[in-house]
């Protein structure tokens, strides 16, 4: 029988890596089927050393973002902001629509408050001139009663004289 080499402690590492970046559960079980060799008691003592190497090692974030994740963070950006400004056209050309509508109801509101001021003003000026002519009707019934009073005092004065001649 032939005896397969022993297993190398990196090559042990680097199946627990690979394991772990791909999601699974890195055990005792999961690196011997992995591997395809080894002795669970030799697996065992690696994968100890191997936490305990990890939780040591504090893996360097690069902090900056990468190239396609600022893509994709420049088309959404691009894609909100059309949105954005065909909204603002939308609203814009409601609210110039309701301006314009407000604006020519002002316009006819005018319209109507210069006609009722122009018909007040004839309305005025007709009111003036039968206050006129009131003025001088008042005066002729005025004039005409002071000759009505004369016209009776001299009827009377005739009644009498008249009366006179008759005796």
């Amino acid at each position: 029988m032939v005896r397969s080499k022993a297993l190398d402690p990196d090559e042990l590492f680097e199946t627990a890596d690979r394991l772990e970046a791909e999601g699974k559960v890195v055990t005792a079980l999961s690196l011997l089927n992995a591997l395809g060799r080894g002795s669970l008691t030799t697996i065992y003592k690696h994968l100890e050393n191997w936490k305990s190497g990890r939780s040591l090692t504090v893996p360097t974030l690069n902090n900056e973002m990468p190239d396609t994740v600022k893509n994709a963070f420049a088309i959404v950006w691009r894609e909100a902001a059309k949105e954005a400004t065909r909204e603002a056209q939308a609203v814009k050309g409601k609210v110039i629509e309701e301006d314009s509508a407000a604006i020519g109801q002002f316009h006819g509101a005018l319209e109507a408050i210069e006609k009722l001021e122009r018909e007040s003003e004839a309305q005025n000026l007709v009111i003036e001139d039968l206050k006129k002519q009131l003025s001088k009707q008042q005066a002729e019934i005025a004039r005409l009663e002071v000759d009505n009073v004369a016209l009776n005092a001299t009827v009377d004065e005739l009644r009498r004289q008249v009366r006179s001649q008759k005796i």
